[in-house]
């Protein structure tokens, strides 16, 4: 198995130093448009006018990509054909996707087309490494890995950004940025050319700007809930809650979001207790410092028990409302009076 780096894979398209089958995994958008302008830039634009075929691999069979794969390229000297969406390579189930002979990519992958460059996009955070197709495509195509950025590296790309462009960012603002964001370098992205024209003319992005102009995630306005329950502000909790109905967003769902959360208090809360530091719980977890750093804040005021007791609760929660015993609405509107 090759595995490149996104700049290694860049250098060998402008070298020409081609492989005939790659296997692009993870889901930085960001990152995915740049690999995927990467390759069509090796192709001049008339050649990709007849020579550029991009399939969705929910919608079309194999059959008809693997027969654009062997075909020969016309007035040119290669095919590039992407591959997206192939859902046959994780354990997920997509409903209405077409059914896919999986031995028709096999074989093709083991004897490639010579002229073809056959790009797969595995846009997922997980592949099921136990399928035959899996364990091949890592094996035989050149693997570049497009998922998000970690720790110090997204600090560090997102501070050259902002450089390249002669902004700077505090410290505070940078954290709680990516902290809202959850890490994601696409929403980054998208939320710095806000923050930029904010700071048009200081060139110095600050927190107030991040907390003014950057919107809060469902998981930020979640984490607000859980402090009011844990906090015992019952009307705070109940306003939050119905908020939520209001906007929606479907009781289950915050309970799956709520027991995430208190997972996360309860592991910081033990991993503290046996004298980690947050930047070692961090990188234990692979979470950003800043998270860690609210959740051990929060933890420290808060009694184990009680959290383990809330964990269960929503445990039994979820079962009740998903085997139909009461109303969901109600059944949270009761849990929040009991801990709030």
């Amino acid at each position: 198995m090759t595995r490149l780096k996104i700049a290694e894979l860049k250098s060998n398209l402008k070298q020409g130093n081609l492989s005939n089958v790659y296997l692009i995994t993870g889901a930085e958008q960001v990152f995915i448009k740049d690999i995927q302008k990467s390759f069509k830039d090796i192709m001049s634009p008339e050649e990709r006018d007849m020579n550029f075929s991009s399939f969705d691999l929910e919608e079309t069979s194999l059959d008809d990509v693997i027969n654009e794969a062997i075909s020969a390229p016309f007035f040119g000297e290669r095919r590039l054909v992407f591959a997206q969406n192939p859902y046959f390579l994780t354990a997920e189930r997509v409903k209405n996707a077409v059914e896919q002979n999986t031995d028709l990519l096999l074989r093709y992958i083991q004897n490639p087309t010579p002229s073809t460059i056959m790009v797969i996009f595995a846009s997922y955070e997980k592949l099921d490494a136990r399928k035959k197709i899996v364990k091949q495509l890592k094996k035989i195509a050149a693997v570049v890995d497009a998922g998000q950025m970690e720790g110090p590296v997204l600090t560090r790309t997102i501070q050259n950004d902002l450089k390249a462009d002669g902004y700077q960012i505090d410290g505070e603002a940078l954290d709680l940025l990516i902290n809202k964001t959850k890490s994601n370098y696409s929403l980054i992205t998208n939320q710095l050319v806000k923050l930029k024209m904010y700071a048009l003319q200081s060139k110095k992005i600050d927190k107030q700007a991040v907390e003014e102009l950057v919107p809060q995630s469902l998981e930020d306005n979640v984490f607000d809930l859980m402090n009011q329950i844990l906090n015992k502000n019952i009307y705070q909790a109940e306003e939050l809650y119905h908020q939520f109905l209001l906007q929606k967003i479907d009781p289950i769902l915050l309970i799956a979001i709520l027991m995430s959360q208190l997972r996360l208090l309860i592991q910081v809360k033990v991993l503290t207790e046996r004298g980690l530091t947050e930047a070692t719980i961090s990188k234990n977890l692979k979470l950003h410092p800043y998270r860690v750093k609210l959740s051990h804040r929060q933890s420290k005021r808060l009694d184990m028990k009680q959290l383990i007791v809330m964990y269960q609760d929503l445990v039994n929660l979820d079962y009740q409302i998903k085997s139909g015993q009461g109303d969901k609405e109600l059944l949270f509107d009761l849990f929040i009076a009991k801990f709030a």
